[in-house]
């Protein structure tokens, strides 16, 4: 099962902060056993500092809504630290919206077209 730890950051009135969780320099997602339970996913990612909100599972993936807040960015690497032709960390890609923008679907339809997002998943964002 793909695995999608992602977080929504709506905390500054001008821009909104997306961040999705990628593997091997940003390349692929992240996957479980299929046989892992809700639980188990929850304190795996809370053992490797994860703060996790919530998990929506829809056709075969999970979606886990990370707490930005809780979470600590600077444990991690970010997309823009690694070589992503090349690196095998795993990275936190974050991705500047502009919150006036985010209400048109127009908008919202070019920015998935061209996020180049492993999967699309803006039907989670609120």
């Amino acid at each position: 099962m793909i695995l999608i730890p992602f977080f929504w950051d709506t905390t500054n009135k001008d821009w909104a902060r997306f961040g999705i969780f990628l593997c091997s320099g940003g390349r692929e997602v992240w996957s479980v056993d299929d046989s892992d339970t809700e639980s188990e996913i929850r304190s795996m990612l809370l053992e490797n500092g994860f703060p996790v909100l919530e998990f929506t599972k829809t056709d075969g993936v999970m979606y886990a809504r990370i707490d930005h807040i809780r979470l600590k960015l600077s444990h991690f690497y970010l997309w823009d630290q690694v070589n992503p032709k090349k690196s095998e960390e795993d990275v936190w890609r974050i991705i500047k919206i502009p919150r006036a923008l985010w209400s048109c679907d127009v908008f919202k339809e070019q920015f998935w077209k061209t996020a180049c997002l492993p999967i699309r998943i803006g039907l989670c964002l609120v």
